[in-house]
């Protein structure tokens, strides 16, 4: 167990300091990043042979902060467990015995580099190479996770489900419905002509075939929020740190949506980056357009989270939209060319 030895009133909680180095002091603490949902610290400790050590430390109070920190160690701990160079090692979840109602995740601190972009190379080796290790390791062969996780404070349904078409529709429906709650129920007319249209035909359209004709889906393990938020480079400017996830076993390409997302600039060379380390699944032509359709989740989260901005929502819209549009444009196209020979022959 370490002790707090700052000259403060206020110390580290007991069931804090338990899971610190023992013997180490803690000489530092101090805020560390900026969250709209938890507090975040940078505990500084220092230990008796003279070395020091610096641990990241999330706190939220009531059920919500249990579930938050429940989200956060469950999640890195298993991303940490395929790329273990490129994630903070997780240390411990709790309760603050001077505090039960304060919940508390620890990990250890990296020291990156905040205004620097990573490079599509070195951002995407850390994703593919996550994708890759994990790929098939999903423990019972399904889709889902071992806990539902956060994306802010938004609760993601990971109950397991055998097929990636039933698990990503019931993920869909269940965060637009959301969606429309956080607007308050606020009536928009062509996100209403959309949305059945979007299930009926644009689900099936895309996610079908991943599992159709012999074909199969693969669950990996995916980080989920992928945004330059949370991937920066260490100190020495090469290796990526990545965290933050709100994890799940799913299709590896959920986590590109985020690269063709124009709030973020980042686009095609990162895309381009990882295609050269893992294969395009088949069918690969629909590869563009099941881009977009993984774009729709993070924005549409994006909307719930901030519904006073109604861009977020138009943005969702538009997609959607260019979606339905475009299978509804294959459907014309294909009744054209069924009806061409019965015309011939009148």
């Amino acid at each position: 167990m370490a002790t707090d030895v700052r000259n403060v009133e206020e110390k580290l909680d007991e069931n804090l300091l338990a899971v610190l180095p023992k013997g180490g002091q803690v000489v530092s603490v101090s805020p560390s990043g900026m969250s709209d949902y938890v507090n975040t610290y940078r505990i500084e400790v220092s230990m008796p042979d003279g070395s020091t050590l610096v641990f990241f430390e999330k706190e939220g109070s009531g059920q919500e902060g249990v579930e938050l920190m429940e989200s956060a160690f469950t999640s890195e701990t298993t991303t940490y467990e395929f790329i273990p160079e490129h994630v903070p090692r997780p240390i411990a979840k709790g309760t603050y015995k001077s505090r039960p109602d304060v919940h508390f995740f620890v990990a250890e601190f990296f020291e990156m580099i905040d205004d620097d972009i990573p490079r599509p190379d070195s951002y995407m080796s850390a994703v593919a190479a996550l994708h890759m290790r994990s790929m098939g390791k999903s423990p019972n062969g399904k889709f889902g996770f071992a806990v539902n996780t956060r994306f802010g404070n938004l609760e993601q349904d990971n109950s397991w489900t055998d097929t990636w078409e039933e698990f990503w529709t019931r993920q869909m429906n269940d965060f637009l419905e959301r969606e429309d709650a956080a607007h308050e129920g606020e009536y928009h007319a062509e996100l209403e002509r959309l949305r059945p249209l979007f299930f009926d035909k644009v689900l099936p359209r895309y996610l079908r075939p991943l599992e159709s004709d012999g074909r199969s889906v693969t669950p990996c393990l995916l980080h989920a929020d992928l945004w330059p938020g949370n991937v920066k480079y260490k100190e020495d400017g090469e290796t990526v740190c990545v965290y933050d996830a709100c994890a799940m076993w799913g299709h590896n390409e959920v986590d590109l949506g985020v690269f063709r997302n124009p709030r973020y600039p980042l686009g095609k060379p990162y895309l381009k980056e990882y295609w050269k380390q893992v294969p395009i699944s088949e069918p690969e032509e629909d590869v563009d357009s099941r881009n977009t359709l993984y774009m729709l989740r993070n924005q549409i989260l994006l909307s719930t989270l901030y519904p006073q901005d109604p861009k977020l929502r138009e943005i969702v819209v538009s997609n959607m939209r260019l979606l339905v549009e475009k299978v509804e444009a294959e459907e014309l196209e294909a009744a054209n060319r069924n009806m061409a020979p019965i015309q011939a022959h009148l």
